[in-house]
């Protein structure tokens, strides 16, 4: 039996989460919430390119991000914009192994 090729909104999530860089960056927030600063250190990344594809990941639903008032002694008092993976990862994850 042949199956149907992906398509819709399956299609546009699993192309979110296949690039390699979108992929670290939901391993590490997996790990534990983190700031684009943070994120952008462990990746070796610059921080302008760590931003587009967390902003990718944050419109599909993969991340959410809110402001946290910083206690690192080289930003104590800033508000940092942390992010956190959501379950959406899991349940398209699951999505593939059942359509493929």
């Amino acid at each position: 039996m042949k199956k149907e090729p992906l398509e819709g909104e399956l299609l546009k999530d699993s192309h979110i989460l296949l690039h390699p860089e979108r992929y670290r960056i939901m391993e590490l927030l997996a790990e534990k919430p983190m700031h684009i600063s943070g994120l952008s250190r462990a990746l070796g990344e610059e921080r302008r390119l760590v931003a587009y594809h967390l902003l990718a990941l944050e419109d599909r639903g993969f991340v959410t991000s809110k402001y946290e008032i910083s206690q690192l002694d080289k930003a104590k008092g800033k508000a940092l914009k942390v992010y956190t993976v959501t379950d959406k990862a899991t349940d398209v994850k699951a999505a593939l192994k059942r359509d493929l």
